[in-house]
């Protein structure tokens, strides 16, 4: 027998060595494809915030719910050891979806924030608030072994997976759910003139631009980007169409433009600019 065979053989049980991991869940998750099913998606980020304040039975009878006789044999079907729930990979996505700003609107997420004494596990110490000791221990030891980027990307990706949010996922959290992310189209004439203008900037800085290119940010998501802006960014600081589509996917497109224009007024050569390494920061 090869390592290959053998490696299929303890693959699925990994998680009883290293625990979940924000890439493991991901992995799970895909095998059910919630992509744009927000009604599944809104209840899979119910139960695992509820998971993440309670104990296993108490899990298990929320879950015996009849609000959740569609989602219930899908998430069985992704996250369960021997026909029970993986409380370990439910809690942990409960947790990473504490990162996101959609949490701040549910009522049971704000009062597991202030038992816990902060918004989420890397937003702290773990010592404030009214947790039990055992509690306290249990998350400080989920904390230490998760990284605390892939657990935000796991949180914010599946919003935007699900459709529960709007927006172009980063690279990582595209990873994480092996969604494609397009390269910048090529501007053509046909398709770079006469179109509709990007929407002004909450603080324009320089006149309406006369075009527009087309930048393909996903499969399915297209943003105009004014002319002088995209001619600025290639011909005055050299960055690649890869750079420019992933600061359009950092900043927003309305940021990007904004401040690419007054990169434009405060250096009109990119002479300041373009040595720099990444887009980070100011880009």
């Amino acid at each position: 027998m090869s390592a290959t065979n053998i490696n299929d053989l303890l693959n699925d049980k990994l998680f009883q060595v290293i625990g979940s991991t924000p890439e493991s869940i991901a992995e799970s998750l895909t095998k059910i494809d919630l992509k744009n099913r927000t009604t599944e998606g809104a209840q899979v980020f119910a139960i695992a915030i509820f998971a993440a304040a309670v104990n296993k039975p108490t899990l298990e009878t929320f879950l015996a719910d009849a609000r959740f006789s569609t989602i219930r044999p899908l998430l069985s079907a992704a996250m369960s050891i021997q026909g029970r729930a993986n409380m370990t990979a439910i809690t942990l996505m409960g947790h990473c979806f504490l990162t996101t700003d959609l949490a701040s609107s549910v009522t049971f997420a704000t009062e597991f924030r202030k038992k816990m004494g902060q918004n989420h596990l890397w937003d702290g110490a773990l010592e404030a608030g009214s947790l039990s000791e055992k509690q306290r221990a249990i998350m400080k030891e989920k904390k230490r072994v998760t990284d605390s980027d892939k657990a935000k990307a796991l949180g914010m990706g599946f919003l935007k997976w699900t459709g529960l949010v709007k927006g172009t996922m980063s690279a990582t959290e595209a990873s994480l759910f092996n969604v494609q992310l397009s390269k910048a189209a090529a501007p053509s004439a046909s398709s770079s003139r006469g179109k509709s203008r990007a929407k002004a900037s909450p603080e324009p800085i320089a006149e309406e631009e006369s075009g527009a290119f087309l930048v393909d940010l996903t499969e399915t998501e297209q943003v105009e980007i004014p002319e002088d802006v995209w001619n600025y960014r290639k011909d005055k600081l050299l960055h690649s169409d890869e750079d420019i589509v992933e600061s359009i996917r950092r900043n927003g497109t309305s940021n990007f433009i904004t401040r690419t224009r007054r990169m434009m007024k405060d250096d009109p050569e990119g002479v300041k600019t373009r040595g720099a390494t990444t887009l980070a920061g100011s880009s």
